[in-house]
């Protein structure tokens, strides 16, 4: 693809059913819309039009909703994540440059339908993970009240959110949403164990609720307490939004962190240069108003959440709310950074390691189960050019619907891209050389996944 335009937001609109429905009330029907340039009237016809591809699709499939909906320049997106809550997101597609009648060629098939879904998905489970359920919202404070409040909190928190969209990297690794884990000696591991569970026991005489979270070192996650959806949301949070542990001392293309007013209404700030020793999500070691609230299990608890940063290993410990007034933050820093002090140059030596193998190939594995993904070449980068980007995307679409497990392809630049997925492993890898041919692409596959990933040939 040649397009002298990259996808671009066209509208995130969320809304219920459940209001707006007399005649000539329809806008009340709308609980967020971004940007907000578009008029009302605008709004109104969007969530119409969905309605209306929602009904029709009803009629030809009862069972399947209505997902994805394709003209010639957009492609959108839609989400049911609760009962009477919709979200629609739509995209620009890319276009060529306009010809001289002004008239413009626009690929209608360069973003795939899984990876709107994704990012659908990833709006709504960080809108969960801060706030809990839309209707649980609402009910806080009652119908009467509930949807206008509910309003009030989606733009607040959702604005800053949708800015900072990733739709530069609608690629694979935004379809995977996996975990990078950082590989330790096992002697180095259990040291570092040790360290958190000392730091988590200590607190707990006085303050039974207080526990230990996740621990990252820059991008990888080290040791985690929570169960995977919660790990995955909250890795997502603070390497792929916040970016925590980033390479750079700067917060540009990043999502300030989630913070709570005095009128417990979410707010972001900004968090400061990297790579400093601190609590994260407080202005100082003793001020905890400002301390984010997140709601684990499925929305239902909340839970107040402390982070510290100590060079680039990054440690969240969780506390109910009904403790937070006794917890001494001066002593839990003091408490962590005797710590880590120790740990630091045996992560940072672990980080560096750089394995024959991701040398040698340029490859994405993914494992299911345990959401761990390692790859040797990044999101960003000349080795994902936009067509293999594509292709990419369409082979994991394809497995994701179960319409193959093996795939070799050839490029029109004489790449070659093998793709294979068993059980709940996908493992893509992409050769450069141009004088081999398939026998010798496939033999070569064969061998260094049975080596490196003891991955049985299909």
């Amino acid at each position: 693809m040649t397009s002298s335009a990259e996808v671009t937001l066209n509208y995130l609109i969320i809304y219920t059913p459940k209001l707006g429905q007399r005649e000539g009330s329809e806008h009340e029907k709308i609980l967020f819309c971004y940007p907000p340039t578009i008029s009302i009237g605008e709004q109104t016809n969007y969530v119409g039009l969905t309605e209306g591809y929602i009904l029709c699709s009803k009629q030809f499939s009862p069972d399947q909703p209505c997902e994805a909906i394709h003209t010639q320049k957009t492609t959108i997106g839609i989400l049911s994540p609760e009962d009477d809550i919709y979200m629609i997101l739509s995209l620009n597609n890319p276009a060529g440059p306009a010809s001289k009648d002004g008239k413009r060629e626009y690929y209608e098939d360069e973003i795939d339908d899984l990876l709107v879904q994704k990012l659908l998905q990833q709006t709504y489970q960080t809108w969960i993970l801060f706030n809990g359920t839309m209707n649980q919202t609402i009910s806080r404070v009652g119908n009467n009240g509930g949807y206008e409040y509910l309003r009030k909190r989606l733009d607040a928190f959702l604005k800053p959110f949708v800015k900072m969209m990733p739709l530069d990297q609608l690629d694979l690794f935004t379809a995977l949403g996996g975990i990078k884990f950082l590989p330790l000696d096992k002697n180095i591991y259990l040291t570092i164990f040790n360290y958190v569970n000392s730091a988590e026991v200590s607190f707990q005489t006085t303050l039974s609720t207080f526990r230990f979270g996740v621990l990252l070192y820059k991008d990888n996650l080290i040791l985690s307490s929570l169960d995977q959806n919660e790990t995955r949301l909250l890795y997502n949070y603070l390497v792929n939004q916040v970016k925590v542990g980033g390479q750079d001392n700067n917060t540009n293309g990043s999502l300030p962190l989630m913070a709570l007013n005095v009128d417990n209404e979410p707010q972001w700030y900004t968090k400061g240069t990297s790579k400093r020793t601190g609590f994260l999500n407080t202005q100082d070691n003793v001020a905890k108003h400002n301390l984010p609230i997140i709601y684990l299990e499925n929305g239902t608890k909340p839970t107040y959440m402390v982070i510290y940063e100590q060079k680039d290993t990054i440690s969240l410990f969780l506390i109910d709310p009904s403790e937070l007034e006794q917890l001494t933050l001066k002593e839990l820093s003091s408490c962590l950074s005797s710590s880590f002090e120790f740990i630091n140059p045996a992560l940072e030596d672990g980080y560096n390691k750089k394995s024959y193998f991701d040398e040698q190939y340029k490859y994405i594995y993914f494992n299911q189960m345990n959401l761990a993904i390692k790859a040797s070449i990044r999101s960003k980068g000349a080795e994902l050019t936009k067509e293999t980007i594509k292709m990419l995307n369409e082979i994991h679409s394809d497995f994701e619907k179960k319409l193959s497990s093996e795939v070799t392809i050839r490029t029109q630049s004489d790449r070659w891209i093998v793709a294979k997925k068993v059980d709940y492993r996908e493992f893509y890898v992409i050769f450069d050389n141009k004088n081999i041919n398939i026998l010798e692409v496939t033999e070569e596959v064969k061998n260094l996944t049975s080596k490196y990933f003891k991955i049985d040939h299909v």
